[in-house]
């Protein structure tokens, strides 16, 4: 009978119920797969929001140093122009301190190395450097120093400012010997007897000589009082380092037809002389193979002094450079601080 079958199963609803728990399970999923992706764009952007702080804050802090920079500069060039004396139409000049052509800002770099070079606790020291290639000037603590052979820098433009005159009197070749040996071995009896002969036979008016020679060209820090190997009872011999720096820039600009013969008389000679240096114990000694110098040094118990001209250098940048340095304790170390401070200037411009 059909009383006794058992009723059918709701198959349907069972696939319907499936279908659902799938579905569940599936949203599930996605679900949680969502919020691990949005987990890690918020955990990305606050990183890059990290960065971006980071960068603002550093941008705040360069332009604050930029602004502070800008504020120093400023102060220096007020600084400058309240208490440097002109020097030249674009320079300044201060005593104790560095002026430079102020178009110049890699002559300003330079000055700021040199000065930390320079001994601290060895004598007083002055240096004037001339980048020739650009004609621009520096020079640190520019004051009158002792001169010591440096005067016959001096000595030797006043003999060829009066060079006619003096070889009338005692013929052209012993006045050439006496200016060669003067200059090449530093000869204090050829200098004094060159100074005799400016004064016609009178050492107190061939010094006067030598002294109107440098008012007459513009080299106003340097006075001859005292003959070589003499006392400085009645005054000692003065030059600067600027002085000798543009005596020898004038030369070797002279030499190049860049500026007219009449500003520094027989100037192409002197540079010949120059040339000649024997000693090269200072500027010269550290030098590359193959660079020349054009130089003048001196000596005393406490000073060390050299001006030269260095040329045929490897990037064509040729360079006056003056130390001049007194009241040493140590002249051995004054020595070499000056050659390995030429040796920097030089590399400073050149490799």
């Amino acid at each position: 009978m059909d009383d006794n079958k058992q009723p059918k199963k709701p198959i349907f609803l069972y696939v319907v119920i499936i279908v659902l728990v799938i579905a569940l399970a599936g949203l599930g999923a996605l679900s949680f797969f969502s919020l691990s992706h949005l987990a890690s764009l918020q955990k990305k952007v606050q990183t890059l929001s990290d960065t971006v702080t980071e960068i603002s804050d550093s941008a705040n802090t360069l332009i604050s140093q930029a602004d502070q920079l800008d504020q120093l500069k400023e102060q220096e060039k007020q600084q400058q122009t309240t208490e440097n004396e002109g020097f030249g139409s674009n320079e300044s000049s201060a005593v104790n301190e560095s002026f430079t052509d102020n178009s110049d800002s890699s002559m300003d770099s330079l000055l700021s190395q040199v000065k930390t070079l320079l001994p601290q606790d060895n004598g007083t020291w002055s240096v004037y450097v001339c980048n020739l290639l650009k004609d621009s000037n520096g020079v640190i603590n520019n004051t009158p120093m002792q001169a010591a052979s440096l005067i016959k820098l001096y000595i030797m433009g006043a003999v060829y400012d009066n060079y006619d005159a003096i070889s009338q009197s005692h013929g052209g070749d012993t006045v050439d010997s006496n200016i060669s040996s003067m200059i090449t071995v530093s000869d204090n009896d050829a200098a004094n007897t060159l100074v005799n002969w400016l004064g016609n036979g009178d050492n107190s008016a061939g010094m006067q000589k030598v002294n109107e020679f440098c008012q007459k060209y513009g080299f106003n820090d340097t006075q001859m009082n005292r003959l070589l190997l003499a006392d400085n009872s009645n005054g000692d011999n003065y030059t600067s380092s600027k002085d000798c720096g543009i005596f020898l820039k004038k030369i070797y600009q002279i030499s190049k037809g860049i500026i007219d013969s009449s500003s520094l008389p027989n100037a192409e000679a002197m540079y010949y002389h120059l040339k000649m240096q024997q000693r090269k114990n200072k500027i010269p000694a550290d030098l590359p193979e193959g660079v020349q110098t054009a130089n003048k040094t001196g000596e005393l118990d406490t000073v060390e002094n050299d001006a030269a001209i260095i040329y045929d250098t490897a990037k064509g940048i040729d360079l006056v450079i003056c130390f001049m340095s007194q009241d040493l304790t140590d002249t051995g170390a004054a020595q070499t601080a000056i050659a390995q401070d030429a040796r920097a200037i030089y590399g400073y411009y050149n490799e």
